[in-house]
């Protein structure tokens, strides 16, 4: 056996004992460092770590590519809570909003692996509370501290 298939061997192995062992792999993961600039644009925390304004964060990184005013045939997402149904017809709240982000449809990605539960929390509060900005002025960077 070579050294590759005993390495694929061993990692078989060791997947396997996470899998059945959920408390183990927690304490195998790596330590999390919250002073970590990039952890922060990772888990999408640049700006706030819950609520609309982080939900702001996870549509400019996930949604705004898509769903801006310059794109054609494509929802546009202002006041998406005033309207009566979805395109889909299903009716506008917070689960159908979720569940069709998280399956996505026809022309849209699917976000169910992307996405946690929070994260579709914290986008869709940003969803009720006014969404979207204008591409001209994007949402600004809390990092820069300008005078």
């Amino acid at each position: 056996m070579g050294s590759t298939a005993r390495w694929l061997a061993a990692a078989a192995i060791i997947a396997a004992a996470l899998t059945a062992n959920p408390a183990a792999a927690q304490e195998a993961a790596p330590a999390r460092d919250p002073y970590q600039k990039s952890l922060h644009v990772y888990e999408f925390k640049k700006a706030a770590e819950s609520g609309a304004e982080r939900g702001r964060e996870v549509f400019y990184y996930k949604c705004w590519y898509c769903h801006n005013e310059f794109t054609k045939d494509i929802p546009k997402l202002p006041g998406l809570f005033q309207r009566a149904a979805l395109i889909s017809g299903d009716p506008v709240n917070e689960d159908t909003v979720k569940n069709k982000i998280r399956s996505g449809g026809p022309g849209m990605a699917a976000y169910k692996y992307v996405l946690s539960e929070g994260d579709l929390n914290d986008l869709v509060s940003y969803l009720r509370e006014g969404c979207c900005w204008n591409s001209d002025s994007p949402p600004p960077n809390p990092q820069y501290r300008a005078r």
